[in-house]
């Protein structure tokens, strides 16, 4: 018999929507049943800029880092760009490269599902900075931080001000718990090793705690790291839509 016939009705599916054979009712309870299946756990990517601006013996560095989250496990944090600047770079050209990186080779290939972070330092004339990335319109969210001595973190709304000890044990932690990762063959990778190293606590004659790198060492790209791990903490993943079911209602799973 032809489909086509003027005086043939096809039979009622379960859903009690007409179905033309067999072979629809099967593919509908297949997706139903599927719908129904335990899920993998979601993985969430969210990729943060963290931005050192170098003062008159300190170079400014860079960083890129993924938070990856697995379901409930605790997130990853895995470097996948560090770059440094010549000694004296002029600001302005800071400004124009980090904007190019942004919208040019590091992002373009990524389907990335979650805003970006710009984490920047904005102490003393890292405000000025500042100020050029609010007036370039950018697609990223951006996190100015002030660093500080002190305790506790504060925001006025714009800028957070942030003890360095926080800042600092933000990597801490994730290295202890040996959640963050680069590859060694990563540019300036050997060089954030020797930060690392180098890096030390010193209590001062009144007793406040200073962090800084030993006398002759720097610790720009580390401090770099440090402002993208806090900011990327702090601006977590966000939860993705629920996924909508074949009969275009939205599932809770």
């Amino acid at each position: 018999m032809r489909w086509d016939d003027d005086d043939y009705s096809p039979p009622m599916s379960y859903s009690g929507v007409r179905t033309k054979g067999r072979y629809y009712d099967n593919r509908l309870r297949a997706e139903r049943e599927a719908l129904l299946q335990p899920r993998a756990p979601l993985t969430k990517i969210k990729t943060i800029v963290g931005l050192d601006l170098g003062q008159v013996s300190d170079s400014s560095a860079l960083a890129v880092i993924n938070r990856i989250t697995t379901g409930d496990d605790e997130p990853i944090f895995q470097a996948t760009y560090l770059h440094r600047w010549p000694l004296g770079t002029a600001y302005p050209k800071i400004v124009e490269g980090v904007m190019k990186m942004l919208d040019g080779e590091l992002f373009k290939h990524k389907p990335l599902r979650q805003q970006p972070v710009l984490a920047v330092d904005a102490t003393g004339v890292g405000a000025a900075v500042a100020d050029m990335f609010k007036a370039a319109n950018l697609v990223v969210k951006f996190v100015p931080i002030i660093i500080t001595g002190g305790h506790h973190v504060n925001f006025d709304g714009v800028t957070y001000h942030v003890p360095k000890r926080l800042l600092v044990s933000s990597l801490q932690v994730v290295l202890q718990t040996k959640r963050f990762k680069f590859a060694e063959a990563l540019p300036e990778a050997a060089t954030l090793i020797s930060e690392m190293q180098n890096f030390q606590l010193t209590i001062t004659e009144q007793a406040h705690d200073t962090y800084e790198g030993r006398k002759g060492s720097h610790d720009d790209l580390l401090l770099a790291v440090a402002l993208g791990l806090w900011a990327g903490q702090v601006h977590k993943p966000t939860e993705p839509s629920p996924p909508r079911s074949f009969s275009g209602v939205r599932t809770a799973r």
